[in-house]
């Protein structure tokens, strides 16, 4: 079956070769990474195992397998685990020298770039990240999803003005895929709870455990309502500077270990 598009459509797909497909956004950040990584001499310690998008959020699994003598060294301690080691240096990098030219090659801002810090499985690491651009530059890929998107943030919303006698600014949800759900909560500090986290470290890391654990209540809550049985939080991480948490959800655990096989 032959597919018509609009003449505009055309001439800005033709412009922008990068967003076509998933299969080019795909091969795009690997030839990025790849070209960038090799120009600054730095090693290429993961690889990328999936993208998908929504909208204008951008979601991509890092995974690095470990060999056998990395599984040997692995049980000594998890200070031999790169990813999570290099970490900070990797989040560095991205943002220095990967974003920008991801900003110019799709033509749009980054309103928000996170980098989840890794987790380990017996044999593998991985992460997950989130871009947010101003523009809804994946629209053309996204058609009929999301259609609870915006249900799902007033059940997180309604919520936390619930169990906290005070909502966030704004809510973000986006189901990008049968697998994933990405969900940004902003705002949502208080002046005195915002100026109470500066007194100490201990204090900034009892409110960021605080508001994790509240984020996890109303996403429970909200998936409960949706009938989604099998969702479960994979990564949450508040940023008090931002005053934002992250928070990347599945829908069900099988997809997911299915997805991190070889």
């Amino acid at each position: 079956m032959k597919i018509m598009i609009s003449k505009e459509k055309y001439l800005w797909l033709k412009k922008n070769l990068y967003l076509q497909s998933i299969q080019s956004i795909l091969d795009y950040q690997k030839t990025l990474r790849h070209n960038i990584y090799e120009y600054y001499q730095f090693p290429e310690l993961t690889q990328i195992k999936y993208i998908t998008v929504g909208r204008q959020v951008e979601l991509i699994v890092y995974v690095e397998y470990f060999s056998k003598w990395e599984k040997v060294l692995l049980g000594y301690g998890d200070e031999h685990n790169n990813f999570k080691k290099y970490y900070p240096l990797i989040l560095n990098f991205m943002k220095k020298y990967v974003l920008p030219k991801k900003e110019k090659d799709y033509s749009s801002h980054i309103r928000y770039y996170h980098l989840f810090n890794p987790c380990m499985q017996q044999t593998l690491s991985y992460s997950i990240s989130l871009t947010v651009y101003d523009d809804n530059i994946f629209k053309h890929l996204t058609k009929g999803q999301g259609s609870g998107d915006d249900s799902m943030a007033a059940d997180i919303s309604r919520y936390y003005r619930e169990q906290n006698l005070r909502g966030p600014e704004w809510v973000t949800v986006v189901s990008l895929d049968k697998i994933f759900v990405a969900i940004i909560i902003s705002g949502v500090t208080s002046p005195f709870w915002h100026r109470y986290q500066q007194v100490s470290l201990e204090s900034r890391i009892f409110f960021k455990d605080a508001i994790k654990q509240l984020s996890k209540e109303a996403i429970e809550f909200s998936f409960k309502n949706h009938n989604i049985a099998g969702g479960r939080i994979l990564f949450s991480d508040f940023q008090w500077k931002e005053d934002t948490i992250f928070i990347v959800a599945i829908r069900d655990k099988e997809s997911w270990e299915k997805l991190l096989k070889v």
